[in-house]
């Protein structure tokens, strides 16, 4: 089964092709690398796939459904997303974000402590997120992404503001994920932090597809 899938995607702002006849696979169970510079395309790429943006064309599905679909928002709880912004409300404490939304998935309330454990969180769980310094607010961001335990992550630049200890403990959880069958696209520019840990990669410049490795 692929967990991803598209076929000539395209999305268009204004007279800008941001995704441009993109077609690709992503089989369930693999680490895939969505590598390419500035521009390339992989934050929309992201952002369809996590449907927080249309396509203009083409088709996708995720989860083996049209994420823009009638069932759509029923695979949502299966899908954890962590974009250039954490989706967290800033006047809200961490712990206030994570009920919040903990209640709007139905999710237990240990999950809860035990992201805030496993992150090393618990220093700030009790702050604003607006107070928290850019690496705090990843490992935020992270946290409300695995809130649901998802199937399929999509993680933008995931690595970004955390320290050394922080990117090795990002790198060890995804080697987990991996190791339980379950899948993630993570975009980034370069591997190095997650050096060894994808099996696939997908390569995007200007909004096109240049090539797919395994």
């Amino acid at each position: 089964m692929n967990v991803i899938e598209t076929r000539q995607l395209e999305k268009r702002f204004g007279t800008v092709r941001a995704l441009d006849r993109v077609s690709t696979t992503l089989p369930e169970g693999s680490t895939t690398l969505l590598r390419g510079p500035n521009g390339a395309g992989k934050t929309t790429l992201l952002r369809v796939l996590a449907a927080l943006t249309r396509p203009t064309g083409g088709e996708v599905r995720v989860l083996g459904v049209n994420p823009f679909g009638a069932d759509g928002a029923a695979q949502r709880s299966r899908l954890g997303y962590l974009g250039q912004e954490t989706a967290l409300y800033g006047e809200l404490t961490l712990q206030e974000n994570l009920e919040f939304y903990a209640r709007l998935h139905g999710v237990d309330p240990d999950r809860i402590e035990f992201l805030i454990h496993e992150l090393e969180l618990e220093g700030v769980a009790g702050r604003r997120v607006q107070t928290l310094s850019l690496g705090y607010r990843r490992r935020a961001g992270l946290a409300r992404a695995r809130l649901t335990d998802p199937s399929l992550l999509l993680l933008d630049e995931p690595w970004n503001g955390l320290d050394a200890e922080a990117s090795q403990q990002l790198t060890h959880w995804l080697e987990q994920h991996h190791k339980a069958g379950r899948s993630a696209l993570v975009a980034a520019h370069s591997p190095s932090a997650g050096t060894g840990l994808f099996d696939a990669e997908i390569r995007l410049e200007r909004g096109r597809l240049l090539g797919t490795e395994s």
